[in-house]
């Protein structure tokens, strides 16, 4: 389930970047606070243009849920410069694409194209995410898209189950809410409270241009300064997402649904944010757990026939993020799948993790983000995610090193310190 990854060696926000490389990746934060991230790639033809914001759902305000990702859609209705279509017509024209992604923690634009193109891909996502037109017309004619959107998130029953686990698992930070919002709120959207969280948010020291690719850096960042770092806006940092109280009870919901067949289960733990040593550790177990065919829950739960399918791992968030198990499976196995997954974290409590077990996670992690690497996509997002969400570029490069120096101890510790019997969120979505 690892999104895009953590961790903290030096906060970035702690450096003050004059250009420096730090293991082929280039970081340097312009004048007006934009940071550039650079990185050359010989060995691919293509390019992966990102701009990257610290603007996301836990950042809003009452009024405002939802508006994250309403502005997202927004961006695509046209520039001082575009109309509207214009951009995605001539990416696609190139046999690139572009698209944008919303969550919780961040906002990111986003292009793959071919090298030869770069250019004027950066000045597309320049015009979209500086000088998007944000009229009122262009208000009402998305409002009834993004309800659709939200009308379809409602009539999905896994969006249900999940909505009612965040609104179970936390009790003070805005994970709780959903990132889509709510109707009331979209409903009451207006020009005036898109443009002031626009002008506030989408600000140059909350902005990361990152570019991954058959490029020139001296050329790439020139142009970066061309464009971006021409941007004035207040200074504007995202706030610290507070952290939940310690969870010291079970919190549970059965919902049921007229649709459904199957029974599908949600159970997680509260887990370390962004920033810390155990979330490097809960990777490793996060692998352990569920990473693919030889994992121990495929072993014991999936081929065993108790479930259909599991998944899991740690999600990962500025503030407190989730250890999660989910699985689907028949109604009248639920209880059986429980107790052998507590039975299963109960004997690792007790007993420990095999060394040999974690050596072998540590070494699937690392051969496995050397692999996803290789695409520039892959490579942008992670720095991209680093810089804005772990507000760190060495959480990305020191990645797997970090991931490396996991010990079998660290694991072991990890498992006493958040799985206990009574404090995890559960939420099951069963058949009327």
């Amino acid at each position: 389930m690892r999104k895009l990854i953590f961790m903290v060696v030096i906060m970035m926000s702690s450096l003050a970047y004059a250009g420096e490389v730090i293991k082929n990746v280039y970081v340097e934060k312009l004048e007006n606070g934009v940071t550039a991230i650079i990185k050359e790639r010989k060995d691919t033809q293509a390019v992966a243009i990102q701009v990257w914001f610290g603007v996301g759902s836990v950042f809003e305000k009452d009024n405002e849920r939802g508006l994250s990702h309403f502005l997202e859609h927004m961006l695509f209705n046209g520039t001082k410069y575009t109309q509207p279509g214009e951009i995605e017509r001539k990416i696609e024209e190139k046999g690139g694409s572009i698209n944008a992604a919303t969550s919780t923690d961040f906002t990111y634009y986003h292009i793959e194209i071919a090298s030869p193109f770069w250019e004027e891909s950066i000045e597309y996502l320049y015009y979209m995410t500086t000088v998007p037109t944000l009229s009122e017309d262009m208000i009402k004619k998305e409002k009834p898209i993004v309800l659709e959107e939200l009308n379809r998130h409602l009539d999905n029953p896994k969006s249900v189950l999940w909505d009612t686990y965040n609104k179970l698992a936390y009790t003070v930070s805005n994970y709780k809410h959903p990132v889509i919002g709510y109707r009331e709120t979209i409903e009451k959207f207006n020009q005036k409270l898109v443009r002031d969280y626009f002008y506030s948010h989408y600000v140059p020291s909350n902005t990361y241009v990152v570019v991954v690719g058959n490029v020139n850096r001296e050329k790439v960042l020139k142009k970066i300064k061309e464009t971006f770092g021409t941007v004035k806006g207040k200074y504007y940092r995202p706030e610290k997402v507070p952290l939940e109280p310690p969870q010291n009870e079970v919190r549970k919901k059965i919902i049921r649904k007229t649709q459904i067949t199957r029974a599908y289960v949600a159970i997680g733990w509260q887990a370390p944010p962004i920033g810390s040593k155990d979330s490097f550790t809960a990777t490793v177990l996060e692998e352990i757990f569920t990473g693919g065919r030889t994992s121990i829950l495929y072993q014991k739960l999936r081929e065993t026939g108790l479930v259909q399918s599991i998944y899991g791992g740690y999600l990962s968030h500025r503030g407190t993020g989730q250890f999660l198990f989910y699985f689907v499976t028949q109604p009248s196995k639920v209880e059986k799948v429980k107790k052998e997954l507590f039975k299963i974290i109960d004997n690792f409590k007790k007993n420990g993790i095999p060394e040999e077990t974690v050596k072998d996670a540590k070494r699937k992690i690392i051969n496995s983000e050397i692999f996803a690497r290789e695409e520039v996509t892959h490579d942008a997002e992670s720095l991209g995610y680093a810089a804005s969400v772990a507000e760190d570029i060495y959480y990305d490069i020191n990645f797997t090193e970090n991931i490396s120096k996991i010990t079998k101890e660290d694991v072991d510790n990890y498992l006493k310190k958040y799985f206990g019997d009574n404090n995890y969120t559960e939420v099951q979505l069963l058949p009327e």
